[in-house]
């Protein structure tokens, strides 16, 4: 071998050994690329901020293809949760769409319930409104300062949605599309629906280092027990991997079975346990605190949250809730020492009452077999 080719390959071997540990030692994979983003360089370099802040996989947007800018969508979304997030990155979301945007109906029932609540009025520097529609966003504008527009392409969200329509799934998979996200941000959150009454700050009767706590239907008095029946229109749930994987795993199976709800199929997935992997810690809300139409808390005097469950129609909502609004100010009204706990002071529900299910409810479609077996995989 000639002198020249000879120092060729002694440079090539010498280079490929240097090179070697590096591609297989410091070479990131394309998930540790999308995974490992700090929240330092997502929320400008405060240090205050949680590390745990991850790129969604799919986002929150459509595709580009649909013609929805994802990054632009996902930049608001951030730069939303960092003005109205408490020190320790909590945040509350409801959503809203034009039917429940029009005056004197369900934003303002809702709104005001925080200006007459014991001590939650300062919780609305905290509330992000989710708007799925423009005359909604405009509505809140009007009466709101953190109001964030979430587009869906070729959807209109605007009206009112019958139960299990639709559009409504597409609604409900679209809200649990941005709580994913927002835990992926690095965000915990207290979602809300936008049918519940705020009465007294819930921050002071959650348990503390649990993972997701959701409210409830029926609630059997045991908090850890799964034969409680949950309801998805409040839950609070903390950022971390646990819970991350939980809503991944969650919006996965509403991708492979989009004719059932979000409640059904967490139904679902709580009895067949399939959350068990994760290792989320999950407690069911007691409905003396956080109540509601299908189980009343008799004790005003600890209620947290009054939910207008159990009841259809935008009408009977607001016109129930209205009424346990007047309730709770008739109660606040009385005399000191009067023992609110041993006196039925709730006129609700009343138009709720025979609202639900006129005719007998729609049947839950049955869960993708495919996706039943590669999740017990």
């Amino acid at each position: 071998m000639k002198p020249r080719a000879r120092t060729v390959v002694v440079v090539a071997l010498v280079v490929t050994l240097f090179a070697l540990p590096y591609l297989f030692l410091f070479r990131p994979s394309a998930e540790q690329f999308l995974c490992a983003i700090s929240a330092r360089s997502i929320m400008g370099g405060n240090s205050d901020v949680s590390s745990v802040a991850l790129i969604p996989e799919q986002g929150i947007a459509e595709s580009e293809d649909d013609g929805v800018d994802g990054s632009a969508e996902m930049a608001a979304l951030e730069a939303m949760l960092a003005s109205a997030a408490t020190p320790d990155k909590t945040v509350i979301i409801t959503t809203l769409n034009q039917a429940w945007a029009t005056k004197g109906t369900m934003i303002d029932v809702f709104l005001e319930s925080f200006h007459k609540g014991e001590g939650t009025q300062f919780l609305l520097n905290h509330l992000v409104i989710v708007v799925l529609d423009q005359r909604s966003h405009e509505r809140c504008r009007e009466v709101h300062g953190h109001c964030l527009m979430l587009k869906t392409a070729g959807v209109d969200f605007s009206g009112s949605k019958g139960f299990m329509s639709k559009d409504f799934l597409k609604m409900m998979w679209r809200r649990m599309s941005l709580l994913r996200s927002i835990l992926e941000l690095g965000y915990n959150f207290v979602f809300t629906d936008a049918d519940i009454l705020w009465f007294r700050n819930p921050f002071e009767h959650f348990a503390n280092n649990t993972d997701f706590q959701i409210s409830c239907d029926k609630n059997r008095g045991n908090a850890w027990s799964l034969q409680n029946k949950p309801n998805c229109g409040y839950q609070y749930a903390r950022s971390n991997e646990r819970t991350i994987a939980m809503y991944r795993h969650w919006c996965r199976g509403g991708d492979a079975n989009p004719d059932i709800d979000e409640q059904s199929l967490l139904n679902r997935m709580l009895k067949s346990k399939e959350f068990t992997t994760y290792k989320v810690e999950i407690r069911f809300l007691p409905t003396e605190r956080f109540s509601g139409f299908c189980q009343k808390s008799k004790n005003m005097s600890r209620v947290v949250t009054m939910h207008a469950n159990c009841c259809t129609g935008l009408d009977n909502k607001v016109h129930d809730l209205r009424s346990a609004l007047s309730d709770w100010e008739a109660r606040k009204s009385l005399p000191p020492g009067v023992n609110t706990s041993e006196i039925e002071l709730w006129h609700v529900p009343s138009a709720c009452r025979h609202s639900l299910w006129p005719s007998p409810p729609p049947p839950v479609p049955e869960l993708d077999p495919e996706f039943i077996v590669e999740n017990r995989k």
